[in-house]
């Protein structure tokens, strides 16, 4: 898995005539967020833009990314790349979960979107708009009965409520982004399984405390506490 920002501003390089093509721009996806359709590169001198497809993509290095030939670079007329990053993320009850960062994709699919406060998987979107994403799957025909299910306690989200088939549907899963806690002032005393100190009060969050926030499985919790 990679993280699309790494890909971002890398030279691009043609293999077949070892042409120095231009700099990622920006990455494409398709209008639902399913898959990376590839990135789109702007030559330095004319400031064209080209689409270059993921498949025509041999290889990807530290300083550059390599493509077939200069013949299956298209041109760019200024269409939507449906980049998620910027967008704020709400859920169907007005918490706000952060703002898009960045995108880990599998190959050509979207597994995870990154705010600046957690991370989701890429399937419990229920709507992508031109500026906000709405977390949450998609409603249900043909509901038989309600369910509660917990979604964060450290978004300050309790519980919410959704229709669903008779068969019950697992929880949603939210990951506190750690690199968003690191530095942040903790605003309570936080409290392990065995009433075990984790941070105090007015306590500066680093990696000692991250990683003691994981033993007691309150790393979400440190999100909340602090700010």
């Amino acid at each position: 898995m990679e993280k699309i920002s790494n890909n971002i501003s890398k030279k691009v390089i043609s293999l077949n005539e070892g042409e120095f093509i231009g700099y990622v721009l920006d990455a494409v996806f398709d209008e639902d967020l399913d898959s990376l359709q590839g990135f789109l590169v702007v030559d330095d001198e004319s400031e064209e833009t080209f689409i270059l497809d993921k498949e025509n993509i041999k290889s990807v290095g530290d300083d550059c990314i390599m493509m077939d030939s200069t013949h299956n670079l298209k041109r760019s007329f200024d269409e939507d790349t449906f980049n998620p990053i910027g967008k704020n993320v709400y859920d169907a009850n007005c918490v706000y979960l952060g703002t898009v960062i960045d995108v880990v994709v599998q190959g050509r699919a979207v597994r995870r979107i990154i705010t600046d406060k957690c991370e989701f998987f890429k399937r419990n979107i229920r709507k992508i708009g031109k500026n906000n994403i709405i977390f949450g799957k998609k409603s249900l025909k043909n509901t038989k009965r309600q369910a509660l299910f917990v979604i964060d306690e450290s978004l300050n989200q309790k519980v919410t409520t959704l229709s669903v088939k008779e068969k019950q549907t697992k929880p949603y899963r939210i990951f506190a982004n750690q690199s968003s806690i690191i530095g942040r002032t903790m605003t309570s005393d936080l409290y392990g399984y065995n009433n075990e100190i984790i941070a105090k009060k007015f306590d500066i969050i680093n990696q000692n405390i991250i990683n003691r926030a994981k033993l007691h499985n309150k790393l979400n919790f440190l999100l909340y506490y602090s700010k």
